[in-house]
């Protein structure tokens, strides 16, 4: 015999709090990424730093790219700030979820709500970011170094998706829901 305690949907507290340590992870994976952009952005790398990043793809068949056609596309990408907007976009996605990550962890709605929202700027950000910067090195750069630049665009979408998914998760989940809403008790009397 089935008995209303046994339909009861008990919250789960264990999702929301393995989640959250997740996110916190990947908030500082995602900081790295947008700092690297913003110094990309502001300096740039040295002709010396140039050599040595285009050795590997300048070694495999194809047209290789020389360190002025690498000026030439750094220029493009800072004038449509292509690193600009893909570092800050992640930058404000890691402070997002850096502070929304301690909140979800003490099973606080609003924690979720950052996480998602800071996911969804990274999300955003990142591809339109990287899709100026890919378009920058269909124009100056050699056949290796095209390929590198349209995987990013790809891979900038799929990891900050998944970032998504996995912040938003505490939303959507029916039992992790209820550990995230405030404790209600009710209380029947026998007379």
């Amino acid at each position: 015999m089935i008995q209303a305690s046994d339909l009861e949907v008990r919250p789960d507290e264990k999702g929301p709090k393995n989640l959250a340590i997740l996110l916190l992870l990947s908030s500082l994976i995602v900081a790295g990424m947008g700092w690297q952009d913003w110094q990309l952005h502001n300096d740039g790398l040295s002709d010396e730093q140039i050599e040595t990043f285009l050795a590997t793809p300048n070694s495999q068949p194809g047209e290789p790219t020389t360190v002025e056609q690498y000026r030439d596309f750094e220029a493009d990408v800072r004038e449509n700030n292509g690193y600009l907007l893909r570092g800050v976009s992640l930058m404000l996605a890691s402070v997002c979820l850096l502070v929304g990550a301690p909140m979800l962890y003490r099973l606080q709605r609003r924690g979720a709500h950052l996480c998602t929202a800071g996911a969804l700027i990274g999300l955003f950000g990142g591809v339109v970011g990287s899709m100026t910067i890919n378009s920058a090195a269909q124009t100056y750069l050699g056949d290796a170094m095209k390929l590198t630049y349209e995987i990013w665009v790809y891979l900038c979408g799929t990891m900050m998706g998944l970032c998504l998914a996995v912040a938003v998760l505490p939303l959507l989940n029916a039992r992790a829901r209820i550990a995230l809403h405030p404790r209600v008790a009710i209380v029947h009397e026998e007379e």
